[in-house]
């Protein structure tokens, strides 16, 4: 038989107190210890507050603000992905929307359609640049970085060519193209009679972050 205090005793300890820190917690308490904050104010923080600070979040403290927006960014995909995707104010599981979209994925592949925005994508370190009509639903479907790219778009309402760097120019039609169909069968004839291609193409997939379970 389970009782209450079985249970509690099985559950991991709880954090330290406050008061166990070693970093001072009265500049944000008046002396009624009533939570206080302002938006305009700038936290005095001594140089080991601020290493202790850095160790627990893993990243610069002047970071802070831009660490937290891709956090929140990257537990929205990957809520999108367990949670489901919504359409017309309807949940739909993530697998069979991928699965719609790799089945019409032939038809709008690089197809100025009504829904389709222009990408301009650039060879990191030279002039080179090719150029594509996308599709958001697609791409931020299947790419973590694309996401995250639509994403800032929608916020700032941003109507001109996108534009974005990749390591290796000559695979990205093909990665494209496994993205729109789920067919990786091009990429991985190519890849096979060429090693430069396949590190390329690889670099490109890690770079965009493309989950590769949607294959």
């Amino acid at each position: 038989m389970t009782t209450l205090n079985n249970t509690y005793s099985q559950l991991p300890s709880p954090p330290l107190s406050p008061a166990l820190f070693p970093i001072s917690t009265a500049f944000y308490c008046n002396k009624e210890y009533n939570f206080e904050y302002d938006d305009d104010d700038e936290f005095d923080f001594t140089e080991r507050e601020i290493e202790y600070i850095e160790s627990i979040l893993g990243f610069p403290f002047e970071n802070l603000d831009k660490q937290n927006k891709e956090e929140i960014m990257r537990t929205k995909f990957m809520n999108m992905m367990g949670d489901g995707v919504k359409i017309n104010d309807k949940m739909t599981p993530y697998s069979y929307v991928i699965e719609v979209l790799h089945k019409i994925g032939y038809s709008v592949i690089n197809k100025k359609t009504k829904d389709a925005v222009q990408l301009r994508v650039y060879e990191k370190g030279t002039d080179k640049f090719l150029e594509f009509w996308v599709h958001p639903i697609f791409l931020s479907l299947h790419s973590f970085q694309f996401f995250k790219l639509f994403e800032e778009v929608k916020e700032n309402n941003e109507q001109n060519t996108l534009e974005i760097e990749v390591p290796y120019l000559e695979s990205f039609a093909f990665i494209l193209y496994w993205i729109y169909t789920g067919d990786n069968s091009k990429l991985l004839e190519t890849a096979k009679l060429d090693e430069h291609f396949c590190k390329g193409t690889m670099e490109n997939i890690e770079l965009l972050e493309i989950n590769m379970i949607a294959f």
